[in-house]
């Protein structure tokens, strides 16, 4: 298995509880991943559209207000079908060939899921399925 760089890697975590936001992005960041945060769907998807050749993973949470992360990964995902998506749920399930992490997590199963998600992102280039983790 390839081993990468996560210095390279830049992911877009979006949850609206500030407290999960900063935590993701405290343990994504102590393993040297760049972390860009968006507390809403609207927010998430302005970030994306203006720094989409750099992110490498949208991880974000199913339920929020307004635009949940189902309709946000689907939004992205019309724009760029080689989005790659990792939902986090304290309840809910991801659809169909996604992946999705069970809040609460340990730092461990996270970097872990991560990972995955990203080391599928470079063994599945270009194939319509490659954006599940």
């Amino acid at each position: 298995m390839t081993t990468l760089n996560p210095q390279r890697k830049i992911i877009l975590v979006v949850d609206d509880e500030p407290g999960i936001c900063s935590l993701v992005k405290t343990l994504l960041e102590l393993e040297g991943y760049t972390v860009l945060i968006a507390n809403d769907a609207e927010t998430a998807t302005r970030i994306y559209e203006e720094r989409s050749a750099e992110v490498a993973l949208l991880l974000t949470d199913i339920r929020m207000p307004r635009t949940n992360g189902l309709q946000l990964a689907d939004r992205i995902l019309r724009c760029d079908p080689k989005a790659r998506v990792l939902f986090m749920s304290g309840s809910d399930c991801a659809p169909r060939g996604f992946a999705c992490i069970a809040k609460p997590f340990t730092r461990a199963e996270l970097i872990g899921r991560v990972g995955l998600a990203l080391a599928r992102l470079s063994l599945a280039k270009g194939h319509a399925t490659a954006h599940a983790a």
